[in-house]
């Protein structure tokens, strides 16, 4: 049972796909004392100063131009360029996916390659001033407007992402989605600019709030989940929920924003609204820094 106070998300736990404690609004209950201590957490931790940390509040989602100044952006640029080419040498991208959906990790001396269906996302340890950009102060604020904690500096990679051909493995990752049912924090810190035709980053501006709409459709898709556990369909238990683009008008939400940007901008968002990687020319790639911050759900003392 201690698995209902941790960030355990998956139905096929045997508590968390409990049918008896889910007929009795497990997942509405879980839902909303997560948000609760979430804004409990963001008491003690921050007080809004930025209009991008109350765009972040507000909307779910934020891009910030010029993050950085421009000798700051070009010696980063420069490492990690540096990093991703030497990963290279040693190890070549490779051209297709050898399994469906989501790949297994390959490891390597400079990180590690995932394939989502078609699309590669390598991994490459990050620099010193890599480390350094994680560990900035701004970024501990995002983190504790959307958890109430500020993240962990360390988990940050060199992001590098080739787009693949859908029409041949789909990449799961197009499809609009939620993490977790608490609020998570994933950022990028794009070095190269982001067009339309490279996968951009989209994001439902508000849908991270709590909403009697969003909490309906959230205890559907768990009583789905649960009636997938007890058929044994184990693709039906994932806890991070799916949701067809037709049916976020339906909750009352906005379009989609896909987030084009210039070089030297940070998108920070709030993963329990709903987001995708956006479509794309088979290929193209983005270049990030990339980092992300899922702190217990019910753990009371902010950071």
């Amino acid at each position: 049972m201690f698995s209902l106070v941790t960030s355990m998300k998956v139905f096929s736990d045997r508590w968390v796909g409990s049918p008896t404690l889910n007929r009795y609004g497990l997942h509405r209950k879980r839902l909303k004392t997560a948000r609760a201590i979430t804004k409990l957490r963001r008491l003690q931790t921050v007080r809004l100063q930025s209009a991008a940390e109350r765009e972040l509040l507000e909307q779910g989602c934020v891009a910030i131009e010029n993050f950085l100044s421009d000798a700051e952006f070009a010696a980063l640029h420069s490492e990690v360029t540096a990093a991703v080419d030497a990963a290279a040498a040693v190890t070549p991208l490779p051209e297709k996916p050898e399994v469906w959906g989501f790949g297994n990790t390959d490891r390597h001396q400079w990180g590690f390659d995932r394939f989502d269906g078609s699309t590669l996302n390598r991994f490459v340890d990050p620099g010193e001033r890599a480390r350094a950009f994680a560990a900035r102060r701004e970024l501990k604020r995002l983190s504790r407007v959307v958890t109430g904690r500020k993240h962990h500096a360390g988990r940050v990679y060199i992001y590098q992402t080739v787009n693949g051909d859908d029409a041949e493995i789909p990449d799961l990752q197009r499809d609009f989605h939620r993490d977790t049912f608490f609020n998570a924090l994933k950022y990028w810190f794009f070095l190269d600019p982001v067009r339309a035709e490279d996968g951009p980053m989209t994001y439902v501006p508000t849908s991270h709030r709590l909403t009697p709409e969003r909490i309906a459709w959230e205890e559907a898709k768990a009583a789905a989940a649960v009636q997938a556990r007890i058929e044994g369909n184990r693709a039906g238990m994932s806890g991070s929920f799916r949701i067809a683009e037709e049916e976020i008008a339906g909750l009352g939400l906005p379009a989609p924003k896909s987030f084009t940007v210039p070089a030297n901008t940070l998108v920070v968002a709030n993963v329990f609204g709903f987001h995708r990687r956006g479509d794309a020319e088979p290929g193209t790639r983005r270049l990030a820094l990339y980092g992300n911050h899922r702190p217990q759900p019910f753990l009371l003392v902010g950071s």
